[in-house]
């Protein structure tokens, strides 16, 4: 049996969240209900996820010898994701974002400060520590490292997952994806890097780089599957949102824990979705993360019309 379920190398953030009745204007100042510190990241959250779920997951990547740094590494193994591999990194400042979250619609817009904390090198990446986990989660930062670690995983017979973001496109993408078996991407990504607007024929696209199974989402629009055979739409779960901040990170992390049941692509597509719609009734990308009895509980009382199959 394999020590990890899912073994993640990304990015690990601050989140300082603030509610806002409408986005401020120039040189205006109003008070706010509150303003607060959350974990953050895609692939770091995706693991909470995992480790929530119940699955093992372990986190590699730097992490800053700041009060911010020890933030992100407590609060990652308060939700049980291990850290003991990440090293930490001294004189250097945790990378955060301040996430103005507009009342009412759940919309936000995102400050990031990248702060120049060092990425993981290729060499921190230990061979045996990729071979012991069913998974390994990548979400593009940490590149180098990324790529050497999935390479390692193709050697070993571990599957490689990978997040594609919200639209940015990478230097040398295209030879990570080569090595990709699970491709989970937002749309803009996909039009990005293919040029294609349709969904399902963006994934279709996406697959020829050699991924299993391709998802591409969008939000309140659901989320579209390919797998060289079947064609799949699972419909969003309408919520009255209170922040979408880290529903697609959520998405990432229950489709891969479904994924880890053996289910089929219908309940690992309808699971995650549910997932990530629960995520949105609660601020910050971990402020509602459920457990797999309540996900699956809240999908059952909701019965929304999904995966409708495409010939």
């Amino acid at each position: 049996m394999k020590a990890i379920d899912v073994l993640g190398i990304g990015m690990a953030t601050v989140d300082i969240l603030t509610p806002v009745a409408r986005l401020p204007r120039s040189d205006e100042v109003f008070q706010v209900e509150s303003i607060e510190l959350s974990g953050g990241g895609p692939a770091a959250t995706a693991l909470a996820v995992l480790a929530r779920m119940g699955a093992r997951a372990e986190y590699l990547g730097t992490l800053a010898a700041d009060s911010w740094g020890e933030m992100i590494r407590r609060d990652l193994e308060g939700f049980g994701v291990g850290t003991g591999h990440s090293p930490t990194v001294e004189n250097a400042q945790s990378i955060a974002s301040v996430i103005l979250i507009e009342q009412g619609s759940g919309n936000r817009v995102i400050l990031n400060h990248s702060s120049g904390l060092p990425e993981l090198p290729p060499e921190a990446v230990d061979p045996a520590l990729v071979a012991s986990a069913r998974i390994l989660h990548l979400d593009g930062f940490h590149f180098r490292a990324a790529h050497a670690a999935a390479r390692i995983a193709r050697q070993a017979g571990v599957l490689v997952s990978m997040d594609g973001g919200a639209g940015k496109r990478w230097e040398g993408i295209e030879q990570l994806l080569e090595l990709v078996d699970i491709l989970i991407v937002a749309r803009r990504f996909a039009v990005s890097l293919t040029g294609i607007e349709g969904e399902w024929d963006a994934a279709r696209a996406l697959s020829r780089y050699g991924a299993r199974q391709v998802v591409v989402t969008d939000g309140i629009r659901g989320s579209w599957f390919w797998d060289g055979r079947s064609a799949l739409h699972q419909e969003a779960f309408q919520v009255k949102p209170v922040d979408t901040t880290g529903a697609g990170d959520v998405y990432h992390g229950a489709y891969l824990y479904a994924f880890l049941q053996g289910w089929e692509p219908e309940e690992c597509l309808r699971y995650a979705s549910a997932a990530a719609a629960i995520k949105c009734t609660a601020r910050g990308g971990r402020g509602a993360l459920a457990r797999p009895e309540e996900v699956l509980r809240f999908a059952a009382a909701y019965r929304p019309q999904n995966s409708h199959l495409r010939n």
